[in-house]
């Protein structure tokens, strides 16, 4: 493994601008408790549906 990252090392320099990756997955975890502790959207109430009329069976014909 560690011939794995001297190859990659060498292949693509190491960037020192970008964020290590520690730094990104605590904003990630950070994000997600936000987004867990967010109330749950409220829907919108849907009118309430008017249940059909039964209807009687047309009496039959002797």
């Amino acid at each position: 493994m560690d011939t794995l990252h001297t190859v990659m090392r060498a292949i693509q320099p190491e960037r020192k601008a970008t964020p290590s990756h520690l730094t990104v997955f605590r904003e990630f975890l950070a994000h997600l408790d936000r987004i867990q502790h967010k109330a749950p959207a409220k829907r919108a109430a849907k009118p309430a549906r008017a249940r059909p009329v039964k209807r009687k069976p047309p009496k039959r014909a002797k």
